[in-house]
């Protein structure tokens, strides 16, 4: 339940459950991988390799598409001037 997570303050329902929903969906896009594509078929049912795709290595894939679809802000604007003795 946690591995998909999304993580929020809001205590809207309806984000929430938008939030955990997608996390259901993602694992569920997972379990459909291995199952449908990654999987060695035999007789009996296929053989399930899960160090192939492993859920992590899954979810930074799609981390890093987003990065190059919508981009990455890693700049903030600010009114003044930094001081000099911060260091970022």
């Amino acid at each position: 339940m946690n591995q998909c997570r999304i993580r929020t303050t809001s205590k809207r329902f309806e984000v929430r459950f938008l939030y955990v929903a997608i996390g259901f969906l993602l694992r569920n896009l997972w379990v459909w991988l291995h199952h449908a594509v990654l999987s060695k078929p035999r007789r009996g049912g296929g053989e399930l390799h899960l160090e192939r795709l492993r859920l992590r290595t899954m979810l930074l894939w799609l981390f890093e598409v987003a990065i190059e679809m919508y981009g990455l802000v890693n700049t903030a604007t600010t009114e003044r001037r930094l001081p000099n003795n911060v260091t970022l």
